[in-house]
């Protein structure tokens, strides 16, 4: 599967006649499957009934659900119902009188009705060499048998990314899932934040690296092409444009 890889790359960059190839290496790095746990929260436009109780309970001081009842002029058992739901999310609490929390503040301010669902899962790729999440097959990858040696730069650092960024990418990630559902009944839901997260598994990821010289311009360079995002990848070049360009110079160019 990678030699059949590298002779179709090597044909691709031998298409352009100033350009000359003077090696051919192979190497990995380790990418990081990342376990993330969190609760997503649905996300719904406040009904009539519950802004009302929000607002009588934020205004008056309410002891018993017939009060609110009575003031609303709606039937005691809906109105009770609907209270104790508030309560269980956390918008509405009660000592002496029912009073609005924090949380029951800011969504009557927003007239959005946060609801927070099951605990579900989501994994995601994370490479501590590029220091970023990269997406792609890793079944295919799994699939190549012989592996080359490491990549002398790679890093297995736990993830170490803002939780915006991953959060970020689990949303992506859900919402395309999502895309693909076509049950029209299905609501959009949100993640607002991570209960927990965890590297499970580690893969090792091959690369093709092409050191290559342009005659015409005299510039040497490094190509790279990454098997899991099947792409050429810029971060993975720059490093070792930055590390073992002058070394390249070196050994390939200075002593002919």
């Amino acid at each position: 599967m990678i030699n059949e890889l590298e002779k179709k790359l090597t044909e691709q960059v031998n298409k352009d006649p100033q350009v000359k190839i003077l090696s051919i290496s192979r190497w990995c790095f380790p990418v990081q499957t990342v376990e993330c746990i969190f609760h997503p929260v649905k996300r719904e436009t406040m009904d009539i009934l519950m802004k009302m109780i929000l607002l009588s309970v934020q205004k008056a001081e309410i002891k018993n659900p017939k009060e609110l009842s009575d003031l609303l002029l709606v039937e005691e058992l809906f109105v009770l119902d609907l209270l104790q739901k508030l309560m269980r999310k956390g918008l509405v609490e009660k000592e002496v009188y029912y009073q609005l929390t924090v949380k029951g503040e800011r969504q009557l301010e927003n007239g959005i009705y946060e609801e927070e669902m099951e605990e579900e899962t989501q994994q995601l790729l994370y490479s501590a060499t590029h220091h970023l999440l990269l997406s792609g097959d890793m079944d295919k990858v799994d699939r190549i048998d012989e592996l080359p040696e490491p990549f002398k730069y790679a890093s297995e650092e736990t993830i170490d990314l803002d939780e915006m960024e991953i959060i970020d990418a689990l949303q992506k990630t859900r919402e395309m899932q999502e895309e693909e559902d076509q049950d029209e009944e299905k609501v959009q839901t949100f993640i607002t934040s991570i209960n927990s997260k965890k590297t499970i598994q580690i893969h090792d990821v091959p690369c093709i690296q092409y050191v290559l010289y342009n005659r015409d311009s005299d510039l040497l360079y490094v190509r790279v092409w990454n098997t899991l995002t099947d792409q050429w990848d810029e971060n993975l070049e720059n490093m070792l444009a930055a590390k073992d360009l002058l070394d390249f110079r070196r050994e390939y160019l200075e002593k002919e």
